[in-house]
């Protein structure tokens, strides 16, 4: 007999809760999946940023890998989550195919659900949504958008994967302001904050950020408090804008954002676009002349 969502869904809330809890993960905080595959997990399971017409594969070998196709870079995210789903739940080897954002919801697979359901509560959990929105003076009942935009940064995830989860996956947003949520685009988003300035991906990070490093990739814009620079220049040239401290992400390699009064500051990892490798090495800077 099939398993209900219901049954599946309350098998993947626990199985995520349980993973957190493993490696000390505080309940509003925010969790780098990349980070946690390749760092905490014994022995560890190695993720690889492939270029393949695939969302994402996952190896159950003696030394458990996960690749992950050319997607934007919080998709990759998700999908590294929902490839850990598949470890965690003793999974055979899987090959999850490429799929449109617009794509027809395709027939009902039980393990994708259950592994699906896992990776949002790993990166979404109820506690860490509302905490985002709260510490923020925000409710997530009423966000708008840009509220939205912006913890979904915070996360480390996709606003479409955090809107979506709003509304069907914890029910914390209904009526039209859902409506609102899911039909909203980034384009507009990015407008409305940034104006004639908005570059074609942003992130905003504020100093709610619960995760001590950023991860980011070449021509990315990220736009910090005002006032904030950067260790290493060469990573990022800077634009002040009314909305905050816009950087844009120049090329790899890691430095440390931080405020001027020393109060704060965040640790910027970037890659290259569409990176190809190790995700371990996916920060190393370059030197000149070497080939992009």
């Amino acid at each position: 007999m099939t398993p209900s969502r219901t049954d599946l869904a309350r098998r993947a809330v626990a199985k995520a809760a349980e993973v957190r809890d493993r490696f000390d993960i505080p309940p509003p905080a925010a969790v780098n999946v990349l980070d946690l595959c390749g760092e905490r997990f014994s022995p560890a399971i190695t993720v690889r940023f492939k270029d393949i017409s695939m969302e994402g594969v996952y190896l159950r070998e003696d030394r458990a890998e996960i690749w992950l196709g050319l997607r934007p870079l919080t998709r990759r995210v998700f999908n590294c989550a929902h490839e850990l789903g598949h470890h965690v739940f003793g999974h055979g080897s899987t090959l999850d195919e490429l799929q449109a954002d617009d794509a027809a919801e395709r027939p009902f697979n039980p393990d994708e659900f259950l592994v699906n359901t896992f990776a949002a509560y790993l990166l979404m959990p109820r506690l860490a949504v509302a905490s985002a929105f709260t510490t923020r003076g925000w409710k997530a009942e009423k966000a708008t958008p840009e509220q939205c935009f912006i913890v979904s940064c915070s996360l480390g995830v996709g606003y479409e994967t955090l809107a979506t989860h709003l509304v069907y996956g914890l029910n914390l947003v209904t009526g039209t302001r859902s409506q609102a949520l899911l039909r909203t685009r980034l384009p507009a988003i990015r407008q409305g904050i940034l104006g004639s300035h908005a570059p074609e991906r942003l992130t905003v990070i504020d100093y709610r950020h619960t995760v001590s490093a950023v991860d980011t990739e070449v021509g990315t814009g990220l736009l910090l408090p005002a006032g904030m620079e950067v260790e290493d220049p060469k990573l990022a040239t800077p634009l002040d804008t009314p909305r905050g401290r816009l950087f844009q992400i120049e090329r790899p390699g890691v430095t440390r954002a931080y405020s001027v009064d020393g109060k704060w500051a965040v640790m910027v990892r970037a890659m290259p676009h569409q990176y190809v490798g190790l995700a371990r090495y996916r920060h190393l800077a370059r030197e000149d002349g070497d080939d992009e």
